[in-house]
């Protein structure tokens, strides 16, 4: 199943959890609202500010991880090591 995530320093450029230690903190959740909820706790309890102000900013910054694309390549040729060799045409 897939899983939305989302990085404290993505979103905020720098965030700091404490005197010079860079935040990594990274929410996870199974839908984008879920993880929003958590990033809205996440900086109302360590960075003191408020995380709706900065909904578009998170938003752009919410990735799934366990997703992949298939069938996502052209047709199969029908002789592919002729491809590069000019006398082959």
């Amino acid at each position: 199943m897939p899983i939305s995530y989302a990085r404290c320093n993505s979103f905020m450029s720098g965030a700091t959890s404490a005197v010079g230690v860079n935040c990594k903190f990274m929410a996870q959740a199974e839908s984008e609202a879920q993880v929003l909820e958590q990033v809205y706790e996440h900086l109302s309890s360590v960075h003191k500010i408020d995380g709706h102000e900065m909904v578009n900013t998170i938003t752009r910054c919410i990735f799934t991880k366990g997703t992949k694309n298939f069938h996502n390549r052209g047709p199969e040729e029908e002789k592919p090591w002729t491809r590069h060799d000019p006398s082959a045409h």
